[in-house]
């Protein structure tokens, strides 16, 4: 059976605690908040091996101040990595600064050292408890509602350092012999569970963090890459990829596509007599009333500039025709308080099309865009169907 002495055990959980703060190295991304819960989480993390590694200068400063250098240490940086699970969970972080927890916990320490060991051995296991309920507070949502799998396990090893801190108070408040400078005070064969446990946990942690983390930058690139920027629509490139499997789904049931091309009118002279601001407003809300007037199994997207491209599942023509008058309606009768003072009001035209059994995709764009200039052409503010496939 594998026996670890004290200072073995706080050596590991020192170098698992270095070895966390350099997997927590803070990412190069423009999510501020991503980037500041990894600052506060490798500073916890060097706070930490700091003070554990102060528990190995016992041969060369009195053991009191060693370990109360170690005790500052633990309880600061554990308090602190309380900050970086509020701000990874989206929640807002206390606005007094982390660093106090650390000044606390060495106010704690130096109000509690002239006891000596005692005071020492009450004051990090009752630090630590507080540290770790603050942080179980801190990171509250994480425990209670987790997102994915990542995220319910960082949840468990926040209340695993808690029962484990409460455990060791427990320990303490029953412990009848003399107090030891390795500030372990319970059964010897608990010495080494509790020296691997603090020797893992925190490279468990900092590596489900970072998972986290990479999971939420992913899925903004994602984003990003999927969304149109301004609207809030589909992108180009995601309505290509979402079409295929689209298409392949209504032709298994039978069912008819429909590709409704809209173009806003005039929207040059919009940009023009109002500025590019109010323009970005106009494709904001023109993509809002757009979506209320579509199922939730149509794809709308930013085609281009003041294009819009949307993918109906619909049983005929007529049925495709009768969804593009209600977004053209829909648009007409909406209020623009941008362009009140102007008398000014946005429609667009419309051209629609059945995509075809033998049609790609493309070749039922093009044949919706030649229907919507003919709606251009014949006054805007309409729908035009296109030609049926030759």
């Amino acid at each position: 059976m594998i026996q670890l002495d004290a200072i073995t055990s706080f050596a590991i959980c020192g170098a698992g605690a270095a070895t966390a703060a350099a997997l927590m190295r803070p990412a190069h991304a423009d999510d501020v908040q991503l980037v500041r819960a990894l600052h506060h989480g490798r500073d916890a993390f060097v706070v930490i091996a700091a003070g554990l590694t102060a528990s190995l200068l016992v041969d060369v400063m009195p053991t009191p101040w060693a370990q109360a250098a170690m005790a500052v240490g633990t309880i600061g940086g554990v308090a602190r990595m309380g900050w970086a699970l509020a701000l990874l969970s989206g929640e807002p972080a206390p606005r007094w600064s982390p660093w106090l927890m650390v000044l606390a916990a060495l106010a704690l320490v130096l109000g509690l050292l002239p006891l000596g060991l005692r005071g020492v051995t009450l004051a990090i296991v009752l630090g630590l408890a507080g540290a770790a309920s603050l942080v179980l507070w801190l990171g509250r949502r994480l425990v209670l509602r987790p997102r994915d799998l990542h995220e319910r396990l960082i949840g468990g090893t926040i209340v695993i350092m808690l029962l484990s801190s409460l455990l060791r108070a427990g320990y303490l408040a029953t412990w009848d012999g003399p107090y030891l400078p390795n500030l372990m005070h319970m059964p010897s064969p608990l010495v080494t569970a509790f020296a691997l446990l603090y020797g893992v946990l925190p490279m468990v942690f900092a590596l489900l963090f970072m998972n986290v983390v990479n999971a939420r930058l992913r899925a903004r690139l994602q984003r990003r890459v999927m969304t149109d920027h301004l609207t809030g629509a589909m992108s180009r490139e995601a309505l290509t990829e979402s079409a295929g499997a689209l298409v392949a789904e209504l032709r298994q049931a039978q069912r008819e596509l429909a590709v409704v091309m809209i173009d806003l009118d005039h929207f040059k002279s919009i940009n023009d007599r109002h500025g590019h601001a109010a323009g970005d407003a106009v494709l904001r809300r023109a993509t809002t009333i757009l979506r209320q007037q579509l199922r939730t199994d149509a794809l709308l997207a930013r085609y281009g500039g003041e294009e819009f491209l949307a993918l109906l599942p619909v049983h005929d023509l007529p049925a495709a025709r009768r969804v593009a008058e209600r977004m053209r309606v829909a648009l007409a009768e909406a209020p623009w308080p941008t362009l009140a003072d102007a008398g000014l009001r946005v429609t667009a035209s419309f051209g629609v099309a059945l995509l075809g059994p033998d049609e790609t995709l493309q070749q039922a764009v093009v044949r919706a865009d030649e229907a919507m200039y003919r709606a251009k052409a014949g006054g805007r503010n309409q729908v035009q169907a296109a030609l049926m496939v030759a």
